[in-house]
């Protein structure tokens, strides 16, 4: 709203607090205090800058002759343009009243409407009120008109944010009932009559925040795992995750237990479920917390601002919520935004952290997120780290559980931690600075993970971009088996892979022979000559995971012998059906009476026999037939099936 109060008159500061630097040229004030909190949209303020080119900047110094506004800056304009207090002019400000109606003033007396005119043209006021957030700009005429008006032309108005969103109001014209623009124009070329009053009362009911979100509310609930995870965001991004959940007291897999989950994240946005736990900013040696996550000791709590509400998070199989948070500091505004994409029905999701440093700054900048983790209903498993910096996944698993960030893009990180949880804050606080020690506990141990960056004191916008991983590549489920006993003929050996009967492993993913006793990996699975118990799993390299294992007890069978059965001798002879060859049998006539003498008889020095190959005869072939032969390429072995299942034929036997 804006109104002219017409029994307003102009009366000049006494007393103020004089800031000769700015009584020039293209001049800007250091930082300077309001005297008390003035509350823009969703920002807190106590500091501001002074131009000479006749505007108040909050959170951000900016230097411009004309009107220019962008990103999340809060301006206040009485008469932006390329004036200049040279020789005539003086600033100053004032703070007066008592607490909570406090009425801070800026003025600017005897001003020059154009850095190079030749008197004084102008002297005005902007006036903020404590508490009720109105904002009044004043006015009043001096001694020479305005100079060269057409080519400084001026802006009067305000601009600021309201949560992701801007809201500005300037005038069109310096009448008493003036024309407004959501806009910026830079359209006023005449002098606000003395004693002209604009009020504009600032909303700030509308910040936009809407506290819990829950991504994917109906899933996590599935044994397999299909429905994908169920994500509780608090108000301060505090994480509640579930997957195979089934029943309250059956979870699995969760950030933490499922008797901690996130039930009031709008009213009480910093409650986090479980122990350690949450987001931290650094700004030099002070950090503003999310959640139970800080260095040493909780200094100051980061001030949420907005979030994306429940109904507007899903757009049919993609989730986005977005939190904004920041921290003040000597005046300063700097701001988190944390977003969190899922894609159904995953189980991961992507977390963009980024940072904006306001203009002004001259500390380090560093961030922090970490929390206790929770393995298949237990705490317990040994931390891990793969990759080559920056592209580093990190993380903690036990077969099936998994908790793993990943680096995607943008900031890298400064450190990393996956051990003890309760030592995640000490181990952020231990010097140097906000930054995990790149410490991993490979023992069995209550873990706990973390990530740092570093976004230096440079002022401007950064990103880095991570993925939370909840489920090892490799998939939940172990590979299939034909049996789980085998024998090896003593002083012979057996080939492991030709019990498997899975299908192909997850892409990314190998199966992997262990031994039961040692755990090494088995180099030649084809070629095992020792019993014991050996383990089959797929494994991920890159993730540094597995699947759950199925067994295998191979024994020795020490009454295997060479079985050679005598062909059937008695009875009438068959003829010969088909003979395929490679021989010469002109000179040599054959004795067509040999009882060894089948129906096919196939010959040759210098050929063999060539079976049909196949990977995966189980998967490949939908409607085997009994008595088939194949040669399986994945197992190199031969393969017969029976009429029920494919059997492979590694060993010699004697088959009534």
């Amino acid at each position: 709203m804006v109104y002219r109060n017409l029994i307003f008159t102009f009366i000049p500061l006494v007393g103020g607090t004089a800031v000769s630097n700015i009584n020039g040229d293209e001049r800007i004030s250091t930082a300077l205090p309001i005297g008390f909190t003035f509350t823009v949209g969703c920002t807190d303020y106590t500091t501001f800058y002074a131009s000479s080119n006749g505007y108040l900047s909050f959170g951000k110094s900016i230097s411009t002759s004309f009107a220019s506004v962008s990103g999340a800056e809060t301006v206040l304009a009485p008469l932006w343009t390329h004036l200049s207090g040279a020789g005539t002019g003086a600033f100053s400000y004032q703070t007066s009243g008592a607490a909570p109606n406090r009425v801070f003033t800026a003025e600017w007396k005897n001003w020059k409407w154009a850095y190079n005119a030749t008197g004084s043209v102008i002297s005005f006021q902007v006036k903020i009120y404590e508490g009720t957030n109105s904002v009044e700009y004043i006015y009043n005429q001096e001694a020479n008109d305005v100079f060269n008006a057409v080519t400084y032309p001026a802006a009067i108005g305000l601009y600021y944010n309201v949560g992701m969103s801007v809201v500005q109001t300037w005038l069109t014209d310096p009448a008493t009932n003036p024309g407004t623009s959501g806009t910026l124009v830079r359209s006023i070329t005449t002098r606000p009559a003395s004693g002209q009053l604009y009020r504009f009362t600032i909303n700030n009911r509308i910040c936009e925040y809407y506290g819990q979100t829950i991504i994917n509310k109906s899933g996590g609930m599935l044994a397999d795992g299909s429905d994908g995870i169920r994500i509780n965001l608090s108000g301060a991004g505090n994480m509640q995750i579930r997957r195979k959940w089934n029943a309250s007291g059956v979870g699995k897999f969760q950030i933490y237990r499922y008797d901690k989950d996130l039930l009031t994240g709008t009213t009480s946005p910093y409650n986090v479920p479980g122990t350690t736990h949450g987001l931290v900013l650094s700004i030099g040696n002070t950090s503003y917390a999310g959640g139970t996550l800080y260095p040493v000791s909780l200094d100051q709590r980061l001030t949420v601002i907005s979030s994306t509400e429940q109904s507007d998070i899903e757009n049919g199989n993609n989730y986005i919520d977005v939190i904004k948070m920041a921290a003040v500091k000597n005046g300063l505004t700097y701001f988190l935004e944390v977003k969190y994409t899922y894609r159904y029905p995953d189980a991961n999701f992507l977390i963009d952290y980024k940072v904006t440093i306001p203009e002004g700054n001259t500390e380090k900048v560093q961030l922090a997120h970490a929390w206790d983790t929770y393995l298949d209903g237990d705490d317990t498993g040994p931390g891990f780290v793969k990759g080559t910096a920056p592209n580093l996944i990190m993380g903690v698993t036990r077969p099936p559980a998994y908790e793993a960030f990943q680096y995607k893009g943008g900031v890298a990180w400064s450190g990393y931690y996956s051990a003890y949880y309760n030592n995640l804050n000490d181990n952020l606080g231990a010097a140097p600075w906000m930054r995990f020690k790149n410490t991993i506990d490979l023992g069995k141990v209550d873990n706990g993970i973390g990530i740092s960056m570093d976004f230096g004191s440079t002022p401007g916008t950064f990103t880095s971009n991570n993925a939370v991983i909840f489920q090892c590549p490799t998939g939940d489920n172990s590979p299939k088996l034909s049996s789980s006993i085998a024998y090896i003929c003593n002083g012979k050996s057996i080939n492991l892979n030709s019990y498997i009967i899975s299908t192909v492993p997850p892409a990314g993913t190998v199966l992997q022979w262990t031994d039961g006793r040692t755990g090494a990996v088995i180099a030649d699975p084809a070629n095992v000559r020792v019993e014991g118990v050996y383990f089959l799993r797929y494994y991920s390299e890159n993730y540094e995971c597995s699947s759950p294992t199925a067994s295998l007890s191979v024994g020795i069978d020490y009454a295997c012998v060479a079985c050679y059965k005598p062909a059937v001798v008695t009875g009438t002879a068959e003829p010969i059906k088909t003979i395929i060859s490679t021989l010469d049998r002109t000179a040599v006539p054959r004795n067509w009476s040999d009882p060894r003498a089948g129906s096919l008889i196939l010959e040759s020095k210098t050929r063999g026999l060539v079976l049909t190959r196949m990977a995966w005869p189980e998967t490949t072939i939908k409607n085997p037939l009994a008595g088939m032969i194949v040669y399986d390429t994945a197992n190199n072995v031969i393969k017969f099936y029976n009429g029920t299942v494919w059997k492979a034929m590694t060993q010699q036997g004697c088959p009534n």
